[in-house]
């Protein structure tokens, strides 16, 4: 094998291992209903146990669906998956709100979507999941410092990630096309 072949060979196999190496996860943080309005199922689910999975770099899990928020088909969900990445997301025996992408006919839920324990949700975060389906006509923009005092946006909410009151608010659309937070109740 000559000298070029082998440093070509050495070049390529470096850069596929490090790729492998540097694989890291990183979300952009969004409000709840973003997440929910951009996933295809968002549900109430007991995690029954772990199980094996049938998917090469998937983790599964046994689920039972206690309550549907969103889905796009009315299919039973009883298993769903994860990735075995930094992406993936450990699950306990517990009761969860997930929400996740269906891929290849299988839900997958990763670290970027909305994964809580059922439990840590507060009445008011409860409650506010049956309205965000009616606000994913709007859109939800980050904004900081002065760029948030802009007042009506017709399709937008202005969102600083800092503010807890618009976190455990809705954006809704108002009877005159605008779209506003209101508090859930």
């Amino acid at each position: 094998m000559s000298a070029a072949v082998t440093v070509a060979l050495l070049f390529f196999l470096s850069v596929a291992l490090n790729e492998q190496v540097t694989e890291g996860c990183s979300c952009v943080p969004r409000h709840p209903q973003q997440q929910f309005c951009s996933s295809d199922i968002v549900i109430r689910a007991k995690v029954i146990e772990k199980v094996p999975s049938t998917v090469p770099g998937l983790t599964a899990y046994k689920i039972q669906t206690t309550e549907t928020f969103k889905q796009l088909d009315k299919k039973r969900i009883q298993v769903i998956y994860t990735p075995q990445t930094s992406c993936g997301v450990i699950l306990k025996n517990c009761e969860y709100l997930l929400s996740g992408h269906v891929q290849d006919g299988r839900v997958v839920v990763n670290l970027c979507d909305l994964v809580k324990p059922w439990n840590k949700l507060s009445q008011v975060q409860k409650a506010s999941l049956s309205m965000y389906q009616r606000g994913c006509v709007c859109e939800i923009s980050p904004c900081t410092g002065e760029s948030c005092l802009i007042e009506i946006l017709q399709k937008k909410c202005l969102l600083s990630l800092d503010d807890e009151k618009a976190l455990q608010s809705v954006c809704l659309p108002g009877s005159d096309g605008f779209c506003r937070w209101q508090q859930s109740s």
